[in-house]
């Protein structure tokens, strides 16, 4: 539930209320006051808590793209090349799968 993503920087419960999570609630009247002073009803600190929700939103979003692109170019830096074929070249096929397949195709057919 606190544990950070390491591609957002974010936790989960911070993403979806905006706050990390209290383990222990307030239990005295001093600590409840404090908390309804952090947390006030009024319309502008609302609008100002969902804005602030939205762009980190928007920020986990930006972060998880750009670590979708660097994992494809580390990917990508360890592909090897493409094989070329050309017409006429002697290539092996494996069929091992190729029965199951045809049997599974749910036309009532047998393969021999």
């Amino acid at each position: 539930m606190s544990t950070k993503n390491a591609s957002t920087g974010y936790t989960h419960f911070h993403l979806h209320l905006g706050r990390a999570p209290l383990l222990i609630p307030p239990l005295t009247t001093e600590n409840v006051r404090a908390t309804r002073e952090d947390f006030p009803t009024d319309t502008t600190n609302a609008l100002d808590a969902i804005v602030s929700l939205k762009t980190d939103i928007a920020d986990a979003h930006d972060a998880l793209l750009a670590s979708k692109v660097a994992q494809a170019n580390a990917a990508n830096a360890h592909r090897s090349d493409e094989p070329s074929f050309a017409t006429g070249d002697l290539v092996y096929l494996s069929t091992a799968h190729r029965r199951h397949e045809y049997l599974n195709g749910n036309n009532k057919r047998v393969a021999k």
